[in-house]
This record gives structure tokens, C-alpha cells and sequence, in this order.
């Protein structure tokens, strides 16, 4: 799958993606241990399966210093043609470059290039999470539905989505 965005965002998946992606996710000081294994094991399962048969799409930003941010999304399955962004995370030092938008822009591109019809994105209700509340809705897309306590106590669910059609 060709990248059809103009930053031409790399979709190829390399070895060397999954130490970087558990890099950033890791910096970014709010995803739990669990989280940032997972976020690793999506790059792991589409390297050894592929983006077909894993379900898991990525966009990579490549930088000067290494790999500045990246998207990870994919058909939701049981749905009529709906993507979840599982993962959008950019560096600090790429920050404020308006990479996510960009990035996030690419990555509806792409999933409406495969018949998608609608984004959701999900993020913590917790206070640190407010930035990607913000970020979402900057974005145009929509509070779908906010559950609260859903990952913990105090620690709520927001579902965030838009239609790409």
C-alpha cells in the first residue's frame, strides 16, 4: 500500500520500528507498561504476519534523529468498513510541527483508500489524556461516548470518531 498523503509517510514496517515505537510511546509519560508492550507487539505481529493478515496498518515519520512519530490503525473487525487509530504518538522534539495532524490526516487517507467509511479513536479520561481529548476534537471528531471508571477507577473510557465518507 502506497502511502497517498504528501508528507509520504512510510508504510513499510522494519525491524528497527519496534524498539523506536516503544521509545516514543514510552516517552511520552503516561502509557503503563502493558500499554507500551502492546504498542511494540502491533509493530512485532504486522513484521511477522503483515499489514493484511495482522489487521495492523502503520504510517512512520522518519527523522533526522530516528523515527519522529507514527500512526497504527486497522479494520475493526465485525464492522461495515470502520478503522480504529490504535496508535498516534510523535516524539517531544517533533511536537508542535502539526506531525499528529498530519499524521492522522495520512492515516484516514489510507483507511478510506481501503473502503473505510468512519475513524474511532479511543483515549483515557484521566487528567494527563486531556491534551488527546483536545487533539481529537481539534480534528473534528466527534465524543461518541465517555464510559466512565471503564480501564480503572477513576479512569474512564472517551471513543472519539469520525466519518470519512
Amino acid at each position: 500500500m502506497a502511502s497517498i498523503s504528501q508528507d509520504q509517510f512510510r508504510t513499510t514496517v522494519t525491524p528497527g520500528d519496534a524498539a523506536a515505537v516503544e521509545a516514543i510511546v514510552r516517552s511520552a509519560g503516561v502509557f503503563s507498561e502493558e500499554e507500551i508492550a502492546i504498542a511494540r507487539e502491533l509493530v512485532e505481529d504486522n513484521l511477522a504476519r503483515g499489514s493484511i493478515a495482522s489487521g495492523y496498518h502503520f504510517l512512520f515519520s522518519d527523522g533526522v534523529d530516528g523515527l519522529d512519530g507514527y500512526t497504527a490503525f486497522g479494520p475493526i473487525p465485525g464492522t461495515d468498513h470502520r478503522y480504529e487509530l490504535y496508535w498516534i504518538a510523535v516524539r517531544r522534539a517533533a511536537q508542535r510541527t502539526k506531525l499528529a495532524a498530519r499524521l492522522l490526516k495520512a492515516s484516514e487517507d489510507e483507511a478510506r483508500q481501503m473502503g473505510g467509511v468512519m475513524m474511532i479513536a479511543e483515549t483515557s479520561t484521566r487528567p494527563d489524556y486531556a491534551p488527546a481529548q483536545k487533539f481529537y476534537c481539534a480534528q473534528s471528531y466527534a465524543l461518541l461516548a465517555d464510559i466512565p471508571d471503564w480501564h480503572a477507577d477513576g479512569d474512564g473510557l472517551a471513543i472519539f470518531g469520525r466519518r470519512l465518507t
